[in-house]
């Protein structure tokens, strides 16, 4: 619904900035929308691996763009976890994927540490890298950083970005959790949950009156967090959020 609005209200020319972007197969359907609405936009992939896959996915586009690195309140190499090849054909219960730069996401109950990898990756501040490329807007942002959301939300600026959605994987009643909702708010965008999601969206910029949204969502706003839309459908229904993690 989210992205139906968004796609109506800029006429279809929608650009995506995608910080933790995975393969591109799983996580958020974006790939429909480059594949068959005409988006564009920029994928940001720190993870080797699924960088790979990622840029086979687009390699004949020229309306999507893909960086191997990282994102970061500081310009820094950093070590990058995830499981094994042969680690993650044993742990399926481990979502597919997940990489983070915090080994202890990746080490969980009954994971031994031979079965995690790490390698070190450059990051990067978001605002240099986005001034280096040029881009000055960006009208969908989708942050899944496998915990490291609060210092991508500190690498730039929001609201000169003039988003009219917003989409941060975030853990409910964290620290972090409630950075980024303050971050949003003060974009000038307003906060509310979806599932393992954070969204913000800017009164008045899409296509759905605040009252239709929040009765489709089921849920009203929380003055003090987020609207809670967790019982519901997405913005295009996401997948498992895991992929993308960085």
């Amino acid at each position: 619904m989210l992205f139906n609005a968004v796609h109506d209200l800029h006429g279809g020319r929608v650009f995506v900035l995608e910080i933790g972007a995975g393969a591109g197969e799983g996580g958020l359907p974006f790939l429909g929308r480059f594949q068959g609405d005409g988006w564009s936009g920029l994928l940001i992939e720190p993870h080797p691996g699924h960088f790979a896959a990622l840029e086979a996915l687009h390699a004949d586009s020229d309306r999507v763009a893909v960086l191997n690195l990282g994102v970061s309140d500081i310009n820094a190499n950093l070590p990058l976890h995830s499981l094994t090849p042969e680690a993650q054909a044993q742990f399926r219960r481990v979502p597919r994927g997940r990489a983070s730069i915090l080994r202890d996401r990746i080490a969980t109950e009954g994971i031994p540490d031979d079965a995690i990898a790490a390698v070190e990756v450059p990051f990067l501040r978001l605002d240099a890298v986005l001034e280096e490329l040029g881009i000055d807007s960006a009208q969908v942002i989708a942050i899944n950083a496998g915990g490291h959301e609060e210092q991508v939300l500190r690498s730039f600026a929001l609201g000169p970005l003039a988003p009219a959605l917003v989409l941060i994987n975030a853990v409910a009643g964290t620290a972090a959790d409630a950075a980024a909702i303050a971050t949003l708010r003060a974009g000038g965008l307003q906060p509310y949950r979806l599932g393992e999601w954070l969204a913000g969206f800017a009164p008045g910029s899409l296509a759905v009156p605040l009252d239709e949204l929040l009765s489709y969502f089921q849920k009203g706003v929380d003055g003090a967090g987020a609207a809670d839309a967790s019982e519901t459908a997405g913005p295009g229904d996401p997948a498992d959020p895991s992929e993308g993690e960085a």
